[in-house]
């Protein structure tokens, strides 16, 4: 048998699709099929987001990976008889002993999403209760808490930092150090946006200017929630991407022409790890601990929690949550653009402290 694992470790790869047995691949590829969804020939993958598709496959390749190097994968059975819980308890054993806790979850996770999408029919209860029970009981290993910074404390470097770009622009990279400082402050002050949200960005379809200034809106297919998102940019930031887009995206962008808003320093729109690459890399030079983005969400409502306790209810709506177990819908949907526009107050407030450069320009 051909070695398919020519590297250090190959019991943590996640098996890539061209690899995958024959009847895998096809029923993998028929997921994204299109199709009429009336009539049911659309695939059931077709509304899955390009990183959701991404994180799905890694995860049923892991399971595949997992199959071969025990010698238990027979090409011609159907995947949905490879996925036993004999098999899945042998594989959850092998997972605790290489990753933390949440990575095992989020990998059966992964193995149950893929394992419904290709065989629905079946009785997956046994797997989800799997899935269910390691979420209940999974802890990140990695203890996030001292990681956190208030979310003031990071607006007011990111700002800072693309003030000091502009007066004093340094001789190697000022676009993409820019470029990174203007993540962290539209991340900080729309913290409802994830991680696969900031990168999708495209100027024109998800990034509009108004008369109010600029808006960021996502459909329900874009979102984690399945409900669509309208945040407003704080105004202070309003000039920073103008200056982005008209002056500093266009030294990036070279020769050629995409509408997506974060380009690489080579001129090609930023993926997903490449964002969250930069993002964790730079907070870790500017705070001393790497921030990654899903982590400015707490930032963001321990900054409330502690600034102003009193109002911890707009914690929810700041964050696109609606956990009938804490906040009613109907006072979530009332009150989230009060409460996106109380954070985005703190950040104005905090601009006019700190006198910016290109506010001053504007104002002159």
């Amino acid at each position: 048998m051909t070695n398919l694992f020519p590297f250090e470790d190959p019991l943590r790869r996640c098996l890539k699709v061209d690899k995958w047995p024959v009847l895998d691949q096809s029923m993998w590829y028929a997921l994204f099929e299109p199709g009429d969804i009336l009539d049911g020939t659309v695939g059931v993958g077709c509304h899955w987001s390009e990183e959701t598709r991404d994180k799905y496959r890694k995860g049923y390749g892991r399971w595949l990976t997992y199959l071969i190097t025990t010698e238990q994968l027979d090409g011609l059975v159907a995947p949905a008889l490879r996925v036993t819980p004999e098999r899945v308890s042998a594989y959850l054993a092998q997972l605790q002993t290489q990753v933390s806790d949440w990575t095992t979850w989020g990998r059966l996770a992964e193995l149950l999403a893929v394992a419904n999408a290709f065989c629905a029919d079946t009785d997956w209860s046994w797997l989800r209760r799997f899935v269910r029970f390691l979420e209940a009981n999974s802890q990140d290993s990695r203890n996030k808490y001292p990681r956190l910074r208030p979310a003031t404390e990071i607006a007011a470097w990111a700002y800072t930092r693309m003030d000091e770009l502009i007066i004093n622009p340094p001789d190697r990279d000022p676009a993409s150090k820019f470029r990174d400082a203007l993540m962290i402050a539209l991340l900080i002050t729309c913290p409802a946006m994830r991680l696969g949200n900031l990168t999708m960005i495209r100027i024109g379809h998800h990034l509009m200017q108004t008369s109010e200034g600029f808006r960021l809106t996502f459909s329900r297919d874009e979102t984690k929630t399945d409900k669509p998102m309208v945040l407003p940019v704080p105004n202070s930031l309003s000039p920073y991407l103008d200056r982005y887009i008209n002056h500093i995206r266009p030294q990036l962008i070279r020769d050629e022409e995409f509408d997506r808003l974060w380009i690489t320093k080579y001129g090609q729109p930023m993926k997903c790890k490449t964002v969250y690459d930069r993002i964790t890399r730079v907070t870790k030079r500017a705070f001393g601990v790497s921030i990654n983005p899903h982590l400015f969400r707490d930032c963001a409502v321990t900054t409330v929690a502690i600034d102003d306790p009193a109002h911890i209810g707009i914690a929810a709506p700041i964050l696109g949550h609606t956990d009938p177990r804490t906040t009613e819908k109907h006072y979530i949907q009332a009150n989230a653009l009060a409460a996106g526009r109380r954070l985005r107050q703190s950040v104005d407030t905090l601009r006019k402290e700190l006198s910016p450069p290109l506010s001053k320009a504007r104002r002159g």
